[in-house]
Order: C-alpha cells, then sequence, then structure tokens
C-alpha cells in the first residue's frame, strides 16, 4: 500500500516538473505583455550610402602661349621668263645656266642687221622735215602760205619723228638685259640660233626674298595678320626669321584653307626655291589648364568637356576646346581660372548629381562648398599646373 502511494507521489512530482519547464520555454521566447517577440531588420549607418564617390583635383588655370606650325616649302619672290622682243639671230650670250645676274646687265644680244641703218635714215629724214617745217612755218607768219600747208609740214615732222623712235626701239631690243637681279635658272637657245619675236631666252629667279608658303586652317587665319613675326624651319635643319607678307582672301575649294606667304631675307641666295618647310607662328596668349587626356568626357549633345565639382559637391559639365595634345599632358581652353576636376569616377556620374568628393592627392574626403570660390581657398591638397 505504501509503495503505492509512492509511485503516485513520484509521479505527480515528474508531471508537475514537465509543465512547468514548458512554461518557462514560453516566457522566455516572449514580451513583456506574453507576445510573440518580432525581429527587425539591422539599422542601416550609412545615411549616403546611394551618393557615389569620386576623386577630384582642383588647380588654377596658368598663362598659355598658342603656337601653330604648317608644312610648306619655299618660293622664289619672283620668276621671270625672258623673252626677244625682236626677231634674229644671236650672236652673244653673257652669262650661263646657274649664274648670278644684276639688274640691267646683258643677257643676249642680237645681230642687229639693217636697224642701224635704219636709224641712221629715219634721223635724216627728221631733220630733213624738221627744216621744212621751220620753213613753212616762217612763210606762214609773213602771210604767205596758207595754214594747211603749215599744218602738213607739222604732220610730216612728227611722223619723221615717230619712226626714227619706232627704228631706235627696234635696234635696242637686239640687246636682252636682266629684269632684276637673280639668277638665270635656264637657258633655252644658244649662240647662232635664230629667235622670233616672243620666244624664250631663258628663266630669271629672284632670291633676294625667298616665301615660305603655307596652308593655314580657315579656323586659325582669324589669329593671324600681316606682319606677323614667324619662324621658319627648313628641312636642313636651318633657322629663319620672317615676317607674314602675304594672306589669301579666299580659301581654296577644296581644302577650305587659305594661303599664307611669310618673306624671309635671303641676301647671299643660299636658300633655294622649292625647299620642305616648317612654319611656326605665335597666334594669341591665354589662361589655359594642363590636365590628363583621360579625364576628357562627352555630354549628350556630343561636346567635349570636363566634369567638375561645383558648389553642394553637384557635378557640373563644363565644354572644352583642345589647344594643344602634348605627350605629358592636354591643354584646354575655354574654362574658369580655377577649376576642381573630377580626375576618377567622372565616367558613373551624371550632370547635376551630388557626389561625394574625395581630394586625389590627400584622399580625404571634401565639405561641400557653397561656391567655387570657397573651393579653391578651402579645398586641401589643390595644386596649381
Amino acid at each position: 500500500m505504501k509503495v503505492s502511494y509512492l509511485l503516485a507521489f513520484i509521479l505527480a512530482v515528474g508531471t508537475a516538473g514537465w509543465v512547468m519547464s514548458g512554461q518557462l520555454s514560453d516566457s522566455s521566447e516572449t514580451g513583456e505583455a506574453g507576445q510573440p517577440e518580432i525581429k527587425k531588420p539591422p539599422v542601416n549607418l550609412s545615411v549616403d550610402a546611394k551618393i557615389p564617390s569620386v576623386r577630384v583635383q582642383s588647380q588654377t588655370a596658368v598663362p598659355y602661349t598658342r603656337y601653330l606650325t604648317v608644312r610648306g616649302r619655299t618660293e622664289a619672290l619672283r620668276t621671270v621668263e625672258i623673252k626677244s622682243e625682236a626677231s634674229g639671230k644671236i650672236i652673244d650670250l653673257a652669262v650661263n645656266k646657274g649664274d648670278t645676274i644684276e639688274a640691267g646687265k646683258l643677257v643676249a644680244k642680237l645681230d642687229v642687221n639693217e636697224r642701224s641703218a635704219k636709224v641712221q635714215e629715219f634721223k635724216a629724214l627728221q631733220e630733213q622735215r624738221a627744216i621744212e617745217y621751220k620753213a613753212a612755218k616762217r612763210l606762214s607768219q609773213k602771210g604767205f602760205k596758207a595754214e594747211t600747208k603749215l599744218a602738213a609740214s607739222k604732220a610730216s615732222l612728227e611722223s619723221a619723228q615717230a619712226e626714227l623712235r619706232r627704228a631706235q626701239v627696234d635696234l635696242s631690243n637686239t640687246l636682252i638685259p636682266a629684269p632684276f637681279t637673280g639668277v638665270l635658272n635656264n637657258r633655252t637657245v644658244e649662240i647662232g640660233e635664230y629667235v622670233d619675236v616672243g620666244d624664250t631666252i631663258g628663266t630669271i629667279v629672284d632670291l633676294s626674298t625667298i616665301l615660305v608658303v603655307s596652308d593655314v586652317s580657315e579656323r586659325l587665319v582669324p589669329f593671324i595678320s600681316v606682319g606677323h613675326t614667324a619662324k621658319v624651319r627648313l628641312i636642313t635643319g636651318q633657322i629663319i626669321e620672317g615676317k607674314v607678307k602675304y594672306i589669301a582672301s579666299m580659301a581654296d575649294a577644296t581644302t577650305r584653307t587659305f594661303r599664307i606667304e611669310v618673306a624671309v631675307p635671303n641676301p647671299e641666295f643660299k636658300i633655294a626655291d622649292g625647299i620642305t618647310a616648317e612654319t611656326v607662328l605665335t597666334l594669341n596668349s591665354m589662361q589655359a589648364h594642363k590636365v590628363s587626356p583621360g579625364i576628357l568626357t562627352i555630354n549628350s549633345d556630343g561636346a567635349i568637356g570636363v566634369k567638375t565639382l561645383g558648389p553642394n559637391n553637384i557635378i557640373e559639365f563644363r565644354e572644352a576646346s583642345i589647344l594643344e595634345n602634348t605627350t605629358n599632358g592636354l591643354w584646354l581652353g575655354g574654362l574658369p581660372k580655377d577649376v576642381t576636376f573630377v580626375v576618377i569616377g567622372q565616367e558613373l556620374i551624371k550632370d547635376g548629381q551630388e557626389v561625394k568628393a574625395i581630394d586625389a592627392d590627400t584622399l580625404k574626403e571634401l565639405k561641400p562648398i557653397t561656391s567655387l570660390k570657397q573651393d579653391q581657398e578651402t579645398t586641401p591638397g589643390a595644386e596649381q599646373s
């Protein structure tokens, strides 16, 4: 009897313990009000997680002189074909091909033939007509000769004078002089040859001044003017200085370029016609930025420019003009004097977008500024190129 009571007591205690363990477990998984606990998502501590980071670099524009280098060639100041103004046989040639000759010096001489005799004939006729006119004038003054006779006598005198002048010119044309000082580039006749009026004796080239001829783009012509100083580098390595002598007023219909001529002194005739040359012209001076070509970008309108950091860390696209592309950087014009360039990450951001700016030199985050002037004054690590 006692054993059964003992078993019953043990069973009752075990059952109570089992029930109590279940209640404790439930209470650990409920809140203070006995309701199940609701798990909350983790809190995002970064409020600007969606603002992209870019690296920027500030710099101030520096003076930049713009040069234009164009390839061209040398040309003689003038080239003239010496032609005969009379017909006859060549009896003398005073210079050979390649010789230098002064203005007025004899190049060739023709046989005078009967030209000298004609000059003497018309000279005598002129003297006779002069005597006749003098007598007719004296008689007319005394009233013994009509005015018509006097006029006819005067006309005869003037005709004789004209014939004499014509004969003298024809005689002088047998002597063929150099029209200016230059080099006889070629000679097309020899002694004994017969030439007619208009036949070429040779070609003379004026090398006292050399023209360096180049073709310049229509965009750059407005920056060049007559009298502009230029440096010329010949293919031989010689460097000489000259001035712009001529700028074409009409563009080439095919290339849309303008011909310019730079006059270079050549007193000793050492520079020949047709040598390849480079002309360097100083166009203008301006403020410009020297940057890496990698920061260039294109906007939706197809304009080339750069992305810059504006007030409140807002990205601003600025169109720029490429002035010169050198081996160690790109020169840009058309930008403000002080600019903060986006140098890394510009491909992933848009114009007008807010960014987190990291200084490219110090790798420190820059505080947003309210004006570009403040940006240049407070940005740490800014460089001047």
